[in-house]
């Protein structure tokens, strides 16, 4: 029988990894949910994303605080893609910005 390794990365068959994954999805529900409350006509995109990029950074700090030196945080930023956009629109401050339209297709 071999020795535990303790410098081998955790993998889905570690129940604390697959926890983590499951508190990940439930906070990416709730911030999709507040920004799709957040789509409504007049809004600036650049707006809903650091909204989006926000609400994730607070949701993340709020666990797993004893682990040391574990990173924490936003993978991938807050996209929001409009009407002919098909994905990963997340515009930057110094750059044009869009207000939504009544009739809008949004995707978060």
């Amino acid at each position: 029988m071999a020795d535990k390794d303790d410098t081998s990365e955790p993998t889905i068959a570690n129940d604390l990894v697959v926890t983590k994954y499951k508190m990940a999805g439930k906070m990416v529900d709730w911030v999709l949910n507040k920004l799709i409350e957040k789509c409504i006509p007049g809004t600036s995109v650049i707006s809903i994303c650091e909204a989006g990029d926000q609400l994730l950074e607070e949701e993340t700090s709020k666990v797993f605080k004893k682990e040391k030196g574990v990173k924490k945080g936003i993978a991938f930023p807050t996209c929001v893609s409009v009407n002919n956009c098909i994905c990963h629109f997340s515009p930057l401050k110094s750059g044009p910005d869009y207000l939504l339209s009544d009739g809008d297709m949004v995707k978060l």
